[in-house]
């Protein structure tokens, strides 16, 4: 059976950076039309659009967007459709914006209400209204379409941080209303990344990543840090036609990770 992309307009929120900069090319290799990357950041994204590789009949377009202001996300998801035109219907979504709180040595116990709100804003709050907002929009325009979310391997780690919090609870969202979208023709599902090479952990430059020389990376079995690329090559099935069969699972794709509990 031959994996195809289903949706071809996108929004890939955290688009310019790390799994969401990943996942845009993947989506373009994999024939999608038009992706608006979105985040607060208008000129890193404006940066970043200029580092894609894209065949002369595809467009990456730049959108301003704070996913933890919810009174705003029926506007977002209007201007990204006015930016592609009405004969390019949006149809897919990936959330992969993101905060992290370190949660070791009591932070997580010791956190103030103001970090604590900033970081379930954007990663819980913010994420489920977007999902659902979407989900309506494509609904409302009787449209089927694919929203895939990037939890974290985090929500089945111990909650010891806020960060965990937010990744749990999106985790079960994810769990529980991919089976009732489907029935609408939204495919929902996520992605639960273990330790991943991206901009928001520096630190990890110094371990291998399986292509570059660095030291042996110890929390998993393959010994090394995950590459964006290869969770994005994760997403990229979860979007594609086989994401239907799987509507309502989180994949989780840590490495054979050791420090996790179930």
């Amino acid at each position: 059976m031959e994996i195809k992309l289903n949706p071809k307009n996108i929004i890939v929120v955290g688009g310019g950076s790390g799994i969401g900069f990943a996942t845009t090319q993947r989506l373009l290799d994999g024939g999608a039309k038009n992706i608006i990357i979105a985040s607060r950041n208008i000129q890193k994204l404006q940066v970043s659009a200029c580092k894609f590789n894209k065949t002369s009949t595809q467009n990456v377009f730049c959108l301003q967007m704070d996913i933890s202001n919810v009174s705003k996300q029926v506007e977002y998801i209007e201007n990204a459709q006015n930016l592609i035109g009405k004969i390019n219907p949006l149809d897919g979504l990936v959330l992969s914006g993101g905060i992290n709180f370190d949660g070791s040595n009591w932070k997580g116990f010791n956190i103030s209400e103001t970090e604590w709100d900033n970081v379930m804003n954007i990663n819980l709050k913010g994420t489920f209204f977007m999902m659902r907002n979407f989900a309506n929009y494509l609904h409302g325009n009787n449209r089927k379409g694919n929203i895939c979310i990037v939890s974290s391997i985090s929500a089945h780690r111990d909650l010891l941080s806020v960060y965990q919090i937010s990744k749990n609870a999106i985790s079960r969202i994810v769990h529980t209303y991919g089976k009732y979208l489907c029935e609408r023709g939204v495919i929902l599902n996520c992605v639960e990344p273990g330790t991943t090479d991206t901009d928001m952990m520096p630190h990890l430059k110094a371990y291998t990543d399986g292509k570059r020389e660095g030291k042996s990376w110890p929390d998993n079995s393959i010994r090394r840090v995950i590459r964006p690329e290869e969770i994005a090559e994760v997403i990229y099935f979860l979007m594609s036609n086989m994401g239907e069969v799987m509507s309502g699972s989180c994949v989780l794709c840590g490495g054979g990770a050791k420090s996790i509990f179930f």
